[in-house]
């Protein structure tokens, strides 16, 4: 064969070598395509928690931040997954064709559709029912128990979140301005009634244990249930620094108050034979009863603490009757008190427990059905005489919640 001919039958083999390869290269392509696209309908079979010793415990809802695993198939080209309205924050590594494993957001969803959505790729989406597991709202108190309407009332508990409506006694509700996870502030709508609040949010209700307006048994009120007036003074709207709570206020002020000083504008005394008569404060068993009042304390209370003490049926304050048991309050112990406006304070019963010479421990509340008179009085050791300005107002003895 010539050397023409041989040079014909190379250009050939070149030619035949190309073609080869181009077709080659072009099924490839060909195959690619095919593989970077969904080989059906993408679906979700189960999702189950990540851990492998617990892989049969599938899940129908989760809480915040838990780690979930979705099973399925032709899930990998998963752009986004929303659980509500919260996009979740994917990692591609955790995203397979047949499992997506992804940390349900921490963020509150505010508008509940109780779904996941997968947007692929592509655009197309898919969801499938899964639930946000976030508790009801859990009511633990309230800064005071009464406020007036237009004021502020400030709730204490857990799992707040918006959307959220406070609804008073009466059926009215109030127009919240501050929402943390544990505490609220909310308006108090005109027409208030005592009772129980409820507060309401996506995720459920919850009904408070305290009452507002609490007026189960009122002592004392100082607008129509009235102490001995040569005690604490009664104030309204001349004192300084306090705004009225519920009405009329008795109220302990001194602008240098010492140790052991006993005046009487800084005792508050009730002597029921020159009151209502032979009521009693209570009936009930002590360590299921409260005594319950609203302290107004606008400047750095520090030292001499208050005494309260109940007693029997006669013409005195009765501290050196019987056994008398004296609650000693003295809540500037880890530093200045002051309270902010009013606020409730609620004392068992059974913490009444000091006797009237020193701290020993060794009294209590027998029968309160056998006690009438009540006194509060600032009076005891000190360091230092102190100004010192207490209010008080709507003291009641009620069930503990």
């Amino acid at each position: 064969m010539n050397y023409k001919n041989l040079k014909y039958i190379g250009y050939a083999l070149f030619l035949f070598i190309v073609g080869v390869s181009i077709y080659s290269c072009t099924e490839d392509l060909v195959d690619m395509d095919i593989l970077s696209e969904k080989d059906g309908p993408a679906r979700v079979d189960y999702i189950r928690i990540t851990d492998p010793n617990a892989a049969d415990s599938l899940l129908t809802g989760a809480f915040l931040g838990n780690l979930i695993a979705i099973i399925g198939d032709n899930l990998g080209n998963t752009k986004e997954l929303w659980f509500n309205d919260q996009k979740a924050l994917l990692n591609p590594a955790y995203v397979t064709d047949k499992s997506v494993i992804v940390n349900v957001p921490t963020a509150v969803p505010t508008m509940i559709t109780n779904e996941i959505k997968f947007v692929f790729s592509d655009g197309s989406e898919l969801t499938h029912p899964f639930s946000i597991n976030v508790p009801s709202p859990k009511i633990d108190g309230i800064k005071s128990e009464f406020v007036p309407d237009g004021g502020v009332a400030e709730i204490y508990g857990d799992f707040f979140f918006e959307p959220m409506t406070v609804t008073f006694p009466g059926g009215k509700e109030g127009v919240v301005t501050s929402i943390e996870k544990n505490k609220i502030q909310v308006i108090v709508p005109e027409g208030s009634e005592p009772g129980n609040i409820e507060i309401s949010t996506n995720f459920g209700k919850a009904k408070s244990a305290f009452l507002f307006r609490d007026n189960r048994n009122i002592i004392l009120d100082y607008d129509t249930k009235i102490h001995e007036t040569w005690t604490a003074k009664i104030g309204y709207d001349d004192v300084a620094g306090i705004t009225p709570v519920d009405g009329n206020f008795a109220y302990f002020q001194s602008g240098d108050h010492g140790a052991w000083a006993w005046v009487n504008e800084m005792t508050m005394q009730y002597w029921a034979p020159n009151g209502r008569g032979n009521i009693p404060l209570a009936n009930g068993l002590t360590d299921n009863l409260d005594f319950r009042f609203e302290v107004n304390v606008p400047i750095p209370w520090q030292d001499v603490r208050m005494e309260m003490f109940f007693g029997p049926y006669i013409p005195n304050h009765g501290r050196d009757e019987g056994d008398v048991a004296i609650y000693r309050w003295a809540p500037f112990e880890n530093g200045p008190y002051t309270t902010d406006g009013w606020q409730t304070i609620s004392i068992p019963l059974s913490a009444f427990n000091h006797n009237t010479g020193n701290d020993d421990e060794d009294r209590k509340i027998a029968d309160i059905s056998a006690l009438t008179n009540i006194t509060m009085m600032v009076f005891g050791p000190a360091e230092n005489s102190t100004p010192i300005l207490i209010a008080i107002d709507n003291l009641r003895i009620v069930p503990n919640n």
